[in-house]
């Protein structure tokens, strides 16, 4: 019986897998770097620096791992030329986009560039609206494997968006290249139609520090219902180092929105500096059995099963300006989670193999014993009468067994701490 409901798990990601972007990709979430939190703007978004970042995502073995993507972010592209072109700066990418294609493509690695839908970028670089078809030739003629496009400078309303990304996303398909589509509107009103215009869709604001990575995840947690292979909520990225080695979070929780962005199947793009990471952040970003869990095949975006608002503020919502029309809706979402003291909360995600992964994050002041009840447990199939193992996946070790009527970890860290386990039926 078992077997069964995983083969019908299975069948019925597929199918979810055909009705997104017809291109053939991000069948799992996407792994790889992001230049943003690591440089910006600043003097080191450079292609020397692009191509350290690439070398170091071999060099510390992240690519083998599937860390894949090397992803710049704004303020590389400088103008147009008279076609309507768009070119790179010369000062800082002066070899061309081509030729620092054609290089992380040498080291094995796949090349992503950002552009936005409005008339320019947020760095105040040129956009591509009413250029979709242009640029996309231009990215193909590169060798671009992933484009980000942003939303500075352009109308927030769900018509403008959906307009214009459908026109850069049917112009990325007239290429005839495989390109990952990226949106980044910032809006959770972007997730019931992310699948007929990109590969992921950026759901709220940028994280940039803990506040809004738990902001974010607050926002996701409602979104399950629109993810799977094809098309992802995307919460935003990988927060760590800068360049200058500047802490943006605690390396506690560092390690916590690991395990989040794994069990909500999020992409793993780390934005922090990767060419000289800590020992700590390389065990991070190298937890294979974490990383499984992201990328399982059954593309099951988690759920949040106990617990509220992480912040003890109330849930930010993002503006809608106008309503998503009940037909782009999938299908409903019916789970609510049971109750946790304020600013815990209990995860979980469904595997392919029938398991199921658990985060159990505490943002209080204080460390925590957290009880998933069997009100917890429900939407997993483990009950009272089920047996089950668990695995503690940043010890690497098997701790017990359990039953679904209640399963308590003992004093998870304060601040942003977290514990994450696998759970595995018993015969």
């Amino acid at each position: 019986m078992r077997m069964l409901l995983v083969t019908l798990l299975l069948v019925g990601s597929l199918t979810r897998s055909a009705m997104s972007l017809d291109n053939g990709l991000a069948l799992t979430p996407a792994m790889g770097y992001n230049s943003w939190y690591d440089v910006t703007c600043s003097g080191d978004m450079n292609e020397k620096i692009i191509m350290a970042s690439a070398d170091a995502m071999v060099s510390t073995g992240l690519a083998k791992l599937g860390y894949k993507y090397i992803n710049l972010d704004d303020c590389w592209a400088k103008g147009r030329d008279s076609t309507g072109a768009v070119y790179a700066d010369n000062a800082t990418f002066p070899s061309g986009m081509k030729a620092l294609a054609d290089y992380v493509h040498s080291k094995g690695l796949l090349f992503g560039v950002y552009t936005d839908r409005g008339t320019n970028t947020c760095g105040g670089r040129p956009g591509s609206q009413d250029h979709e078809t242009i640029d996309a030739k231009s990215y193909a003629s590169w060798g671009v494997d992933y484009v980000k496009e942003d939303s500075c400078h352009a109308p927030n309303t769900h018509g403008s968006g959906y307009a214009q990304y459908g026109k850069m996303r049917d112009a990325l398909n007239a290429t005839g290249r495989p390109i990952y589509f990226s949106l980044c509107g910032w809006n959770e009103w972007y997730a019931p139609v992310g699948y007929s215009l990109g590969n992921s869709w950026r759901i709220s604001r940028d994280d940039t520090n803990w506040g809004g990575i738990i902001t974010n995840i607050n926002v996701n947690a409602k979104l399950a219902p629109y993810a799977g292979p094809g098309g992802w909520n995307d919460p935003c990225l990988l927060l760590g180092n800068t360049s200058a080695n500047k802490p943006r979070i605690t390396d506690l929780q560092q390690r916590s929105q690991f395990s989040m962005w794994a069990v909500m199947a999020s992409p793993l793009l780390i934005s922090s500096n990767i060419r000289k990471l800590s020992t700590y952040a390389l065990e991070t970003y190298s937890n294979e059995e974490v990383i499984a869990v992201n990328q399982d095949k059954i593309g099951r975006q988690g759920l949040r099963l106990a617990g509220g608002d992480l912040s003890g503020e109330g849930v930010k919502q993002s503006t809608q300006t106008d309503e998503i029309p009940k037909h782009l809706h999938k299908r409903t979402f019916d789970h609510l989670p049971s109750e946790l003291p304020a600013q815990q909360n209990i995860w979980g995600r469904q595997l392919l193999d029938g398991g199921w992964a658990l985060v159990f994050l505490n943002n209080g002041k204080d460390d925590v014993d957290m009880t998933c009840d069997a009100a917890c447990f429900a939407p997993t199939g483990f009950d009272a009468s089920t047996s089950f193992t668990v695995r503690d996946l940043w010890l690497h070790k098997d701790i017990g067994t359990g039953t679904g009527s209640n399963y308590t970890v003992s004093k998870v860290p304060a601040n942003g701490g977290s514990v994450m386990l696998k759970l595995s039926f018993l015969p």
